[in-house]
């Protein structure tokens, strides 16, 4: 039974005669769509979701405080008790004036001072252009010259990341580290990488060669960087709208150690709790909150 119109016309319509009898008209061929590769960042942000998971290490007792003061300002203030790290009391800030379409345009400047020394670190990142960014750290002392912690430039483009890095650990010349590093997206889940590494301490040279690659998915991530010394795969998943998890491996050839980790971060309203497992019996755990204040208090086993 079929049903017709005022005009005699069937509501159903007739087979596309294009496909014939062995292809039912209800089926179309269409193109598929196929998502652009994006940008990979960098490759000191290969393994950055794990990171974001663990615990920040330390031992002793530390209290942050961080006031937002409109969109681009934050003023922070931290007082910290340790025998490992420098005891006692800094604040600081970050500044920016705007993004445009998610990329700055004008100058970014994060600090922090100790007020007993006036000791300060300052951190610069400008992009003078979309596509090429400038980024500097620098370490300022009362009575003495300004000290160059790294400067790196990188360029980003639309599926790819190129940075050059320049790190000296001492104040004297001999010691340095530099870094060329590279990172192609070949679509949007799949990218691979390699870094060329040369260091220098205290006269001794040393280079190296690593390979890194990350497979994205929107619950999941895989990374792994391999080198013929080092060997470091992490893997990141959400597990609910609250809960991520992550596990890595690290293997270092040079300081002949091979370290397993678990870690967990757990979200509920303004509350941020961290914890991470090691392979050698160490457990960290930090609880943060966000309500009126901004306070971390942590513990190495």
């Amino acid at each position: 039974m079929r049903y017709e119109g005022k005009q005699g016309s069937t509501c159903v319509p007739e087979p596309d005669p294009r496909y014939g009898g062995r292809f039912p008209w209800p089926f179309m061929w269409t193109s598929g769509v196929r998502q652009p590769p994006l940008n990979p960042g960098d490759m000191a942000n290969l393994h950055e979701r794990i990171n974001h998971l663990r615990p920040v290490w330390f031992e002793g007792f530390q209290l942050n405080v961080t006031k937002g003061c409109g969109v681009n300002r934050t003023l922070g203030a931290s007082w910290n008790l340790s025998h490992v790290t420098p005891s006692g009391f800094r604040f600081g800030g970050h500044f920016q004036r705007r993004c445009n379409d998610s990329v700055l345009t004008t100058p970014l400047v994060a600090f922090d001072v100790n007020p007993m020394t006036l000791c300060t670190n300052l951190l610069l990142l400008y992009r003078p252009v979309r596509s090429v960014g400038l980024e500097l750290a620098l370490q300022l002392r009362p009575g003495a010259k300004p000290y160059v912690d790294e400067v790196s430039l990188q360029y980003t483009g639309a599926s790819r990341t190129s940075t050059v890095r320049c790190s000296t650990p001492d104040t004297t010349l001999d010691s340095y580290r530099v870094s060329l590093d590279h990172l192609v997206s070949v679509n949007d889940r799949l990218c691979f990488g390699v870094e060329l590494l040369c260091e220098c301490y205290r006269g001794a040279q040393h280079t190296n060669v690593a390979f890194a690659g990350r497979y994205n998915r929107e619950t999941s991530t895989l990374a792994a960087t391999v080198s013929p010394e080092a060997f470091d795969l992490s893997y990141w998943q959400k597990v609910s709208g609250t809960l991520q998890m992550g596990s890595s491996m690290i293997v270092n050839q040079r300081q002949n150690r091979a370290l397993g980790t678990v870690c967990y971060r757990l979200e509920h309203e303004d509350t941020v709790i961290r914890g991470s497992f090691d392979s050698d019996w160490t457990v960290g755990f930090t609880y943060g909150s966000s309500n009126h204040y901004n306070g971390t208090l942590g513990f190495v086993v």
